[in-house]
């Protein structure tokens, strides 16, 4: 075993005026241009304070190290300062020093040695982490000779890519399945059941054709309760209140998973039961980052009955009269017709987009008859049923082969399998 430093050496070059291209990395390319993962303009006036990195350099996000985020930069370029440059010593192959950082035992040993950085948002602090080399340099790492590390990262490099296209296939039919689910709840909400319904003009902009008998009406008349906020109380003890986070919301239902749970003060309110969900509840995301999650709407179901839940302040919860069905509401308002609606009165507060509640009550909806409701969340429930066990096989099988890759790796740069018995 030899100490990580022995391998690489930390650089850290500037030169003002140079003309080399803006470099980034991603978890899945390694080090490419930045113009080929998006067009969006440069922060930065001037990269005269920029990094260069030159070819054969390992390149890494400082900030996202334990996720893979590294590679070997095959052009000389400019990266900021968030990405760390390191240049393999004399004897040492690059692509054998990415494949050893990006196995499992590497990270185990980041972890045992990373510092937590705050990064200050809306809504407190973002735990990010950081290893800086002086660190990183004393773990202890197999280094075998110069033919061996070329061995090794000849052979990850074929059976890695082997495993990265079967994800990139699944990711393809991951992808293939959300678009027809998101097309049999259009149909089912524009077209109705029977296609040989006849269509009536509404006159409004956002549905434009409804099937014959269907009213569009804004959402304020079929609302009897809410929008209503929530509070964002006090962090509490594990046995004290439930409050859910926003990733509650999934696929039209309000989850109450663990990883979307956390345990508030109670003390720190001054009432809860005016909070407090209940069953045929609808929440719906006042706010988020990424705008089509924006008014994205879930169901409190039956569960929720025996758990004392409130819910945050970037969610807001509604009720519906009588004449709409708690969950085609739900359905109505994850449609495409209506997330049209949601982006175009969306609007930005330091990076989150946001709808207050006069928005969702604007939000023009169909409104069929009582009956047909009832047939088109019977029909949802089983279509999308079906599709969503399609899309949970094929994200299980993702999950699978990224741990399989990973174990690869560790067991080959640990000296568990022998490549050269794979020649």
């Amino acid at each position: 075993m030899t100490r990580f430093g022995a391998a690489v050496q930390k650089i850290d070059e500037r030169i003002p005026g140079v003309d080399l291209p803006l470099m980034s990395v991603s978890q899945t390319k390694g080090v490419v241009r930045r113009s080929e993962l998006t067009d969006a303009p440069q922060r930065a006036e001037s990269l005269d304070a920029y990094k260069v990195c030159r070819k054969g350099d390992v390149v890494f996000n400082k900030m996202k190290i334990r996720s893979g985020a590294m590679g070997v930069a095959h052009e000389d370029g400019l990266v900021t300062y968030h990405y760390e440059v390191l240049r393999p010593r004399e004897g040492m192959n690059p692509r054998y020093i990415v494949h050893l950082m990006k196995s499992s035992w590497f990270t185990s040993e980041l972890i045992a040695r990373e510092r937590g950085i705050s990064a200050g948002g809306e809504h407190g602090g973002i735990r990010t982490t950081e290893v800086p080399f002086t660190v990183l340099r004393t773990i202890d790492v197999l280094l075998p000779e110069i033919h061996e590390q070329r061995a090794i990262a000849d052979y990850l490099d074929r059976e890695t890519a082997r495993i990265d296209t079967l994800i990139e296939e699944q990711q393809k039919l991951v992808k293939m399945l959300h678009m027809r689910r998101r097309a049999v709840v259009d149909a089912a909400l524009s077209q109705g059941l029977d296609s040989e319904a006849g269509l009536s003009e509404t006159g409004n902009p956002w549905i434009p054709e409804l099937p014959c008998g269907w009213k569009a009406v804004r959402a304020k008349r079929v609302l009897v309760f809410g929008p209503a906020n929530g509070v964002s109380p006090l962090a509490g003890d594990s046995d004290d209140l439930k409050s859910l986070s926003l990733g509650a919301i999934r696929d039209g239902r309000v989850s109450m998973a663990p990883e979307v749970t956390k345990f508030v003060d109670r003390s720190s309110l001054a009432s809860t039961e005016a909070l407090r969900l209940h069953p045929g509840d609808i929440l719906l995301v006042r706010g988020n980052g990424n705008v089509d999650l924006v008014a994205r709407a879930g169901l409190v179901g039956p569960e929720f009955a025996a758990e004392e839940y409130i819910y945050p302040d970037l969610l807001i919860r509604i009720r519906v009269s009588s004449s709409m069905l708690s969950e085609f509401f739900v359905w109505a308002c994850n449609a495409s017709a209506t997330r049209a609606q949601v982006q175009a009165q969306a609007r930005t507060a330091v990076g989150t987009f946001k709808v207050s509640g006069g928005d969702v009550r604007s939000l023009v909806l169909p409104l069929p008859p009582m009956h047909e409701q009832r047939a088109i969340v019977a029909h949802l429930d089983e279509q999308t049923s079906k599709i969503d066990s399609l899309i949970t096989e094929s994200e299980r099988f993702i999950d699978l082969a990224r741990e399989r890759r990973s174990a690869l790796i560790t067991a080959t740069v640990t000296g568990q399998i022998d490549v050269r018995e794979l020649v």
